[in-house]
Formats: C-alpha cells, sequence, structure tokens
C-alpha cells in the first residue's frame, strides 16, 4: 500500500468522521429544540436563559468540538501531504478554526442576555480570536506565496530557508566532505 493511498483513505476517514458528528449533532439539536419538556422547563439565569437555550448552547459546543478535532486532523494530512509547503496546515487549520469562532460567536450570544455585564468581554474576546486567526493566515500566506505559486503552476519549489528544518553542524560537515 502506497503513502498516497494511505494519506487518501486518512482523509476520506476524516471526513466521513466530520460529516457523521455534524449530521447527528445537527439531529440532535433538532430534536432538543422539538421536545416540548425543554420549552416549558422554566427559566435558569433571570428570566433571560432558557433551559433550551442552555441545550442547545451544550450540543452546539459539542459541534465546535467536532469542527475543531477536524481542523487538527486536516492540518496533520496537509503537513504529510504538502511536506515542501508546511504552511498549507496551518492555514486550513485556522480557517476552520475561524469558522468555529465565527459559529460559537452567534451560537453562544444568550449567555450576554443572562449576563449583560459581559458583552463588551465576550465581544472582544472573539474579536481578538478572529484578528488573530486572520493575521496569522496573512502571515502564512505572504511568508509561502512563491512557494505556493510555483506548486499551482507545477514549477520547481525556490529554496527556502523558513520551510526546510535547520542543518546541523554534522550534516553540514558531511555534505563538505570532512
Amino acid at each position: 500500500m502506497t503513502t498516497n493511498s494511505k494519506a487518501d483513505r486518512q482523509l476520506i476517514r476524516v471526513a466521513t468522521n466530520l460529516a457523521i458528528g455534524i449530521v447527528g449533532l445537527v439531529m440532535v439539536r433538532f430534536i432538543v429544540q422539538a421536545l416540548p419538556m425543554f420549552r416549558d422547563a422554566g427559566w435558569i439565569v433571570q428570566d433571560k436563559l432558557s433551559v433550551m437555550a442552555g441545550a442547545v448552547i451544550v450540543v452546539d459546543a459539542m459541534l465546535l468540538s467536532v469542527l475543531v478535532r477536524f481542523a487538527i486532523e486536516l492540518r496533520a494530512y496537509l503537513l504529510g501531504h504538502f511536506a515542501e509547503i508546511r504552511a498549507f496546515g496551518n492555514i486550513a487549520a485556522s480557517l476552520v478554526f475561524l469558522i468555529t469562532a465565527a459559529i460559537a460567536y452567534m451560537d453562544f450570544t444568550p449567555v450576554t442576555a443572562a449576563w449583560p455585564a459581559t458583552q463588551q468581554a465576550y465581544l472582544w474576546a472573539f474579536f481578538a480570536i478572529a484578528a488573530a486567526l486572520l493575521g496569522q493566515i496573512i502571515f502564512l500566506l505572504f511568508r509561502n506565496r512563491d512557494s505556493m505559486a510555483a506548486l499551482v503552476l507545477r514549477q520547481p519549489l525556490p529554496a527556502s530557508q523558513t520551510d526546510q528544518p535547520p542543518e546541523t553542524e554534522q550534516a553540514r560537515a558531511a555534505s563538505s566532505g570532512l
């Protein structure tokens, strides 16, 4: 079995796990929203955060954990598959983390309704996360633009000191014939 075949099977497994996790948790979310006992259970915090909203937040948090696991496994796959451009894995993971942060920001807003004093901290925390992830993506794209262009154009990759592991003294001595 070749390495590409193993890597492709790994990616198919990761994508299947993602699909099963998302479909399963979306179904659970719809079931929670449809159950009358969650609607009628009363209030949790100062008549602002319902039991249903709390249950939906828990299901959404589990859904976000599925997305984070997908990002980690996608990064590992891309690092192995595109070893010459190590930034691909980090860029893909950062994009998935950015999408996850956006979903979390939208889904967890009932928390700010229950505790209005946390609204500014909530906003700025998610803003900082999004700005950091976007900054990392921009930095990685800028740093690896030549290598990515060469890969897209099917040209030889330029030698880059940042993407290659540092050469040890023994390796330099062996290559120079000492």
